[in-house]
């Protein structure tokens, strides 16, 4: 049986849609744990109607504690055998669990992955994969070199993936902070290049508010990250520590790119973080970092070193310049 968890909340106009694609499937053989986070409009008695209808239905009402708490109590009450997310203003391809499912099967892998599109389709941008088996430290450098996008949606995982794996709770960017560990924990992931989920663009998402605390949840994430990874290396764990500062790389250079435009009261709360983040780009990056990173990430680099607002400004104009020359496969993260 496949578990899928379903955060909820303030996703009345979409609930509906999201839900029913999860009922639709051709595999029949799940549950679906709706988690309701204290959601102040009429999610709840929505997915309560919901559980009345179909037995396959399980909801869960707790108190407002943030996306990674609310999937922390689906992996609590999951009985499937596998794991499957679906956030709960998106929806999913009739076959997605399905054909997952077969991918691993036929793979022994213990994480299949499928391509995903943003929606609405204005936007243009999808992640296109390749057929393919991870093994071991590949699948990690995969994820390094974006071949793997850090999203947990358009993956199907066996439960033992998770046996000592959880959300990081009261942070934002929680993909990005364990899907290294994921992977690591995988050992074999397999992708396949079929369509399975439909990720819906909000302005009013979260994680797309440039709020000083998102972007510093955001570096961190990849900190912690690189900070995994590294321990990975010391214990012979072949991973190239070029790849590696990658990861506070992107994190810091989101900050910069993004810090001009947060209000003074927001930069004073930070001051001290926004210090340590340039410390650590000083001591670790070089100027124009190395040659194996994106064009991007190499021009970034040079204007992290310095905290003017100059230089905020500066790398947001080039930053946008370069993502529209070099465009990056399976790179939808929830900045």
């Amino acid at each position: 049986m496949i578990s899928v968890i379903v955060p909820v909340y303030k996703v009345e106009p979409y609930l509906n849609q999201c839900v029913e694609s999860i009922l639709c499937q051709t595999y029949a053989d799940l549950e679906i744990l709706l988690v309701d986070d204290g959601s102040p409009d009429r999610c709840g008695q929505i997915c309560d109607e919901y559980e009345k209808q179909d037995c396959r239905v399980r909801v869960f009402h707790t108190q407002n504690h943030g996306l990674s708490a609310a999937r922390n109590v689906g992996l609590q009450n999951a009985e499937g055998e596998y794991i499957g997310f679906v956030d709960s203003d998106d929806w999913i391809e009739p076959e997605m669990y399905e054909t997952l499912l077969r991918g691993l099967e036929e793979t022994g892998s213990n994480v299949c992955i499928c391509d995903f599109c943003q929606e609405p389709i204005a936007y243009e941008k999808e992640f296109q994969s390749d057929d393919r088996v991870y093994q071991d430290a590949d699948a990690i450098k995969a994820l390094l070199d974006r071949k793997i996008n850090y999203n947990v949606w358009n993956k199907l995982y066996r439960r033992e993936v998770f046996q000592d794996i959880t959300f990081p709770e009261g942070k934002n960017f929680e993909d990005i902070a364990i899907m290294h560990r994921i992977m690591y924990e995988a050992g074999r992931v397999a992708v396949i290049p079929n369509l399975g989920y439909h990720y819906r663009i909000r302005l009013e998402s979260i994680t797309r508010n440039y709020s000083a605390r998102n972007l510093i949840d955001n570096a961190d994430a990849y900190l912690n990250s690189y900070v995994y990874l590294s321990g990975l290396q010391k214990q012979s764990f072949p991973i190239n520590q070029h790849d590696l500062l990658s990861l506070p790389a992107r994190g810091i250079s989101i900050v910069w790119r993004w810090w001009y435009q947060c209000s003074i009261e927001e930069k004073a709360e930070y001051e001290d973080r926004i210090g340590e983040l340039l410390d650590f780009t000083r001591e670790y990056l070089p100027l124009f970092g190395f040659s194996s990173w994106p064009n991007y990430l190499r021009l970034s680099s040079l204007f992290m070193h310095s905290d003017s607002g100059v230089s905020f400004a500066v790398l947001y104009t080039f930053n946008q310049l370069f993502r529209r020359l070099w465009p990056r496969k399976g790179n939808v993260v929830r900045e």
